[in-house]
């Protein structure tokens, strides 16, 4: 059964705990209820809605997210003291990763609009407007990247490719023009990889027609990338976010 207080002492063996006003600490303490988890247990589900935020006391948790496959793999270790189902904190408030106890488990847990109440004096709400300004991007950002250390380069050129589109893309008549100096050390850079084997792969997205050069720059073929490796993004991910409603019929017809 899960206990209905956090003893303060039990917080202040973490470091990031030891600059919490006294007052402040007995209060989440006080919020704060406590599981324990045997190993393999859920401690939450990737998809279901997320209300809390979580602190591990002690033990090993594991964060898995989407492989290419749709499959649950293991993407961090969470070790105690750290803070976690920080998607509760945003508007979205659903768990993008799922959370297993890799050891047997102590978990303490407190409603996320408790918190920030707590430790902000503010409401939940307002809370998640700015973490909607400043932290999604970064969480988004780290899921992609995630993601794409288990793809092929081709895959990691085109989910860069969609990002880049979709950030700083505009509208062209061959497609989804990017107004870049995007060099190949760049690209390579950026989906970890040698100039040389990004040099191949662009030459053939030319060749297949799914991007464009003009001068120093690339166009990108949203319907012409959609088919290409072997994630298979939707045609739309490609386009500007401001452009999106627009889409025409014939690069949404490789969904």
């Amino acid at each position: 059964m899960p206990t209905t207080r956090v003893d303060v002492a039990a917080l202040l063996r973490f470091q990031r705990f030891t600059k919490v006003p006294q007052a402040k600490l007995r209060r989440l303490a006080t919020a704060m209820s406590v599981r324990r988890f045997e190993r393999r247990a859920p401690i939450y589900v990737r998809s279901q809605p997320s209300s809390n935020l979580y602190i591990l006391l002690a033990g090993a948790a594991k964060l898995s997210g989407l492989n290419k496959e749709g499959r649950l793999v293991l993407t961090t270790l969470v070790s105690p003291g750290d803070a976690f189902g920080v998607s509760a904190l945003t508007p979205e408030t659903v768990h993008r990763f799922q959370c297993d106890a890799f050891t047997d488990c102590v978990v303490a847990s407190i409603e996320a609009q408790q918190f920030v109440e707590i430790m902000l004096g503010a409401a939940l709400t307002d809370f998640q407007i700015v973490m909607d300004m400043l932290v999604s991007p970064l969480e988004e950002l780290v899921t992609r990247y995630l993601l794409m250390l288990r793809l092929p380069v081709k895959d990691r050129l085109i989910t860069a490719f969609a990002e880049l589109g979709s950030k700083f893309g505009a509208r062209h008549e061959q497609g989804i023009l990017l107004d870049l100096p995007l060099t190949h050390r760049d690209l390579a850079d950026l989906v970890g990889a040698t100039r040389p084997i990004i040099t191949q792969h662009l030459g053939d997205l030319e060749r297949d027609g799914a991007i464009v050069r003009e001068r120093r720059q690339l166009i990108l073929v949203p319907d012409r990338l959609s088919g290409e490796g072997a994630i298979d993004p939707p045609a739309e991910v490609f386009v500007p976010f401001a452009a999106r409603d627009g889409i025409g019929a014939n690069a949404m017809a490789t969904n």
